[in-house]
């Protein structure tokens, strides 16, 4: 065990934790920041909170991955990429967060699964999806076809749990399938208890569970078969929701680049356009425009309107800006939308013919329905349709403005150019209808807003940006008479109403198709969560009796699945004294073993200058180590000193052979649990005094052989190497605290691992 950094951060520390796959450590303060740290203390980043306000409530690291969660005050769940702290995904689970873990399972789904190569067959038959940034300025720059962050062959959950009692599952942390009211389970109510830990053994067969009540800490053992006999269909599924996922978010970003193009179009308009038309009264801009088309004359308010306010080049220069934003939105709607929408109905298909494999899904989705497809088909409609409406508003606008630049130049009293072409008779009939739409407030609209406070009216010049509204389309594209599939669904009702031909709505936005069909995917991949909450057991429990001068000790839970016959070990700092170490074996039955720091024995020569031994904080390093962090006070001393200790747990568990399993237990700090004199546990030289440290809390990672302790204070964080090299013995130091921890504040803030 050697020293290999010491930093004071400036901030009070809330959370530690190490990642298994790289030498970093996430520290979450008391601003509700997370910062990433590397070993030699260089700050990779730092990601503020989402919100004013918010604290850090739990930090996990999904296993054998580069990906991080955060858990925050209000709910907020987000998982972050470590390379560049961009956010991958974030969920709310609508009530404030007391843990969140990840499970430990690294088996591999066999590569030669059918089912698994059906699910990943998808890039044979679709082509990538479009790269959005070639096609607008504003757009993401993400990788929208790749699932780096979805483990195509290793299941992982992540568990969190509220105040509100309820233990979330979610699957790779971004399919929910699972939310269990474990408070209602135990009928008991919000305010009465807290959920301490939760987190589930490798095999997704049992869920323990630490609830915190007045004066007793329990150890709840839940069973679910559902979710250990169709984990490899779970899997499948959540990687058919990572395709339909990551699609939608490119069709919601798709949606958002052709919104900003359309403001551009609006926007060039209102400052063009409504200040005339807020000048003129209710109905007459048509009229004015008519009569100017009709006969060749105009009012003297238009004639200044066209000559002063709109002028020749400015009406050049509105004519390329709408052309140009109009060909951006056409070249989104025709290329990206349109695979992104054909990709989503390709995965909706397969995910329907997955369900009819009955075997392997039904128990998990029981009987879906195929509205996601219905609405993915209507959604597709509405985009062809958004296209036509686009073309239509291109023609017409290319005709009014080139008719405006004719009238402009005569109103001056000039020639038009010999290269100017005329309109003809078609665009005449075009331009009629296109001016006679001018005023924007219809009948149906008045009736509407005669409530509301009145709003400016516009130049109803546009069509396409009622659809992008979330509301009704305004004025819904006239049936195509010469269209003979439309004439023949209008003429047969029973055709029309056939559940095999997908609807065309033509009063809805593509706003509202798009919501409506997130709507539908989201009610498919709820059925798991009912389906698995509902089937977990309860099959054993261990209950602590806190003695009441030690109530208000802050107690710390920990756990480790072992790799052997499917063990979990727990260790509960039931007070300063006491140390309990419960194993649960794979029948769900448990035992326990109390280690006390009771009188020291006379033997025990070799701690005589140590003083009296208490507990501080304990982790597993590993299966066969436990981390203890020691307190230790002498009469000749002026204050108490810190010690680490690696514990082996080869003498503990053999103690704990003589304890037979129960499924029941009430343990009391005076009965009903064998206790070890943990005096008589520590082997010569393994106490480490921490010098010059009043040590708190500790972060322990076996897999990378480091240790950081953090001061009473929170402030200050050293780092241990736990297995260094004999040629590294001139390791320097890595940052130097710049003040010593000289004052304490006795902090009882958790520090979660």
């Amino acid at each position: 065990m050697k020293q290999t950094g010491n930093k004071n951060l400036g901030y009070r520390v809330d959370f530690l934790k190490w990642s298994d796959k790289m030498d970093l450590l996430a520290v979450g303060n008391d601003k509700g920041e997370v910062i990433l740290h590397r070993l030699k203390w260089t700050k990779v980043w730092q990601l503020a909170a989402p919100e004013e306000g918010l604290r850090v409530r739990g930090i996990a690291w999904r296993p054998l991955e580069k990906v991080m969660s955060i858990a925050y005050s209000n709910g907020l769940i987000i998982l972050i990429n470590i390379e560049n702290k961009e956010e991958i995904y974030s969920f709310n689970v609508k009530s404030d967060i007391t843990c969140m873990n990840w499970t430990d399972n690294i088996k591999e789904i066999s590569s030669n699964d059918a089912s698994v190569d059906a699910i990943n067959n998808h890039t044979t038959f679709l082509p990538s999806l479009p790269n959005l940034n070639s096609l607008s300025s504003t757009a993401k720059s993400t990788d929208y076809n790749s699932l780096k962050f979805y483990s195509k062959q290793i299941l992982n959950l992540l568990i969190v749990g509220t105040t509100s009692g309820k233990v979330h599952l979610s699957v790779f942390g971004m399919l929910s399938c699972c939310e269990m009211d474990l408070f209602k389970k135990l009928n008991i109510t919000p305010e009465a208890a807290t959920i301490k830990d939760a987190k589930m053994s490798p095999n997704f067969k049992q869920l323990f569970a630490v609830v915190e009540m007045e004066g007793v800490i329990e150890l709840l053992v839940f069973e679910n078969d559902i979710l250990q006999r169709y984990s490899t269909s779970l899997l499948n599924l959540a990687i058919k929701h990572a395709h339909i996922l990551g699609t939608m978010a490119y069709i919601n970003d798709t949606i958002e680049c052709i919104v900003e193009a359309w403001e551009t179009v609006l926007l060039e308009m209102d400052n063009k356009l409504t200040k005339y038309a807020n000048s003129q009264p209710q109905g007459s801009i048509s009229a004015d425009f008519l009569e100017l088309l009709m006969f060749g004359c105009t009012s003297p308010a238009l004639e200044q309107f066209l000559l002063r306010d709109l002028t020749e080049k400015g009406l050049k220069k509105l004519g390329n800006s709408i052309e140009l934003s109009y060909s951006t939105i056409q070249k989104l709607v025709v290329k990206p939308l349109h695979t992104a929408i054909c990709s989503v109905f390709y995965h909706l298909n397969s995910l329907q013919g997955m369900i009819r494999n009955t075997y392997y899904y039904k128990p998990l989705l029981g009987e879906v329905p195929n509205d996601a497809l219905v609405n993915c088909a209507a959604f597709l409609i509405k985009a062809h349709e958004l296209q036509q409406t686009i073309d239509t508003s291109t023609r017409d606008f290319k005709i009014f403005f080139h008719w405006l630049y004719i009238v402009i130049v005569r109103l001056m009293d000039e020639t038009l150019p010999e290269d100017s072409q005329s309109i003809t008779q078609q665009e005449i009939n075009y331009l009629s209808e296109f001016l006679d739409n001018f005023d924007v407030n219809s009948t149906k609209d008045f009736v509407e807003e005669t409530n509301v406070e009145e709003k400016k009216r516009k130049f109803n010049l546009e069509r396409v940006g009622q659809y992008l509204e979330d509301k009704p389309l305004v004025y819904p594209p006239k049936m195509d008479i010469s269209n003979q599939w439309s004439t023949l669904l209008e003429q047969n009702e029973c055709l029309k109403n056939c559940p095999l031909i997908f609807p065309h709505h033509d009063n809805r936005s593509l706003v509202q198709q798009h919501n409506l069909l997130k709507a539908s995917i989201d009610r498919i991949f709820e059925k798991p969560i009912t389906v698995i909450g509902q089937d977990f057991k309860q099959k054993s429990a261990l209950s602590l009796r806190c003695s009441s001068e030690n109530n208000s000790f802050q107690t710390v839970v920990n756990h480790f699945n072992t790799k052997e016959n499917n063990i979990t070990l727990f260790a509960f700092l039931e007070s300063e004294k006491s140390l309990i170490l419960i194993e649960c074996n794979a029948a769900s039955s448990l035992r326990s073993i109390r280690l006390s720091f009771a009188e020291k024995p006379f033997f025990e020569t070799r701690l005589i200058n140590i003083g009296e031994l208490s507990f501080r904080h304990v982790q597993f390093y590993n299966e066969e180590t436990l981390s203890l962090l020691l307190r230790s006070q002498n009469q000749n001393q002026s204050r108490p000193q810190s010690y680490f200790l690696q514990l082996p747990l080869q003498r503990v568990r053999e103690l704990l052979e003589a304890v037979p399993f129960v499924s029941s237990q009430i343990v009391t700090p005076e009965q009903s649990c064998r206790i070890v004199n943990a005096y008589n546990l520590i082997s010569d030289g393994a106490l480490k005094l921490l010098d010059g440290l009043d040590a708190a809390r500790i972060a322990v990672s076996g897999t990378r052989n480091v240790t950081a302790i953090v001061s009473e204070s929170l402030k200050t964080v050293r780092i241990y190497d736990m297995d260094p090299q004999e040629d590294e013995d001139e390791l320097l130091l890595l940052q130097e605290s710049s003040q010593n921890n000289s004052s304490f504040d006795n902090s009882k803030e958790s520090i979660q691992s």
